[in-house]
């Protein structure tokens, strides 16, 4: 009575992994996003507080924030990836494939920031909470 007519209709609408395919499509589109604009704020930001003599807090929490979000994209990126594979990213092209590939982008990008953060933020003594030094720069 309310059984499916066939045997490949029921399969295609019941078919597993449809659901995490969409949520790896969806958490790996939000993921890049999210680096890519987590890049862009700190290449717009970033240089000009580099050749500043003294940070404000405003600029160092900023920073400390940018650095938060690549770190915090890695578990996200890494999340979408599982999502994909489950979903059947390596069988079937599809919403799982493609969440999976943004979510690898999402690692490359995520990690370069990453690392950028962590070894261009250490000024001369510690990391950037130490950017409240107010003595005057080299004399030029």
């Amino acid at each position: 009575m309310g059984a499916p007519e066939s045997e490949a209709e029921a399969t295609e609408t019941t078919r597993p992994g449809r659901g995490l395919a969409i949520a790896s499509l969806a958490i790996g589109a939000s993921g890049l996003t999210l680096a890519v604009a987590t890049w862009a704020a700190w290449l717009i930001v970033r240089p000009p507080i580099v050749t500043a003599w003294v940070y404000s807090w405003v600029a160092q929490s900023f920073v400390l924030v940018l650095g938060a979000l690549w770190f915090a994209l890695l578990p996200i990126s890494v999340l979408a990836l599982v999502f994909g594979v489950y979903a059947g990213a390596r069988t079937r092209p599809g919403p799982g494939r493609i969440g999976a590939t943004l979510a690898v982008i999402t690692v490359l990008l995520a990690l370069s920031g990453a690392a950028v953060f962590a070894t261009t933020s250490w000024r001369q003594v510690g990391p950037p909470v130490a950017y409240f030094d107010t003595r005057p720069g080299p004399a030029r």
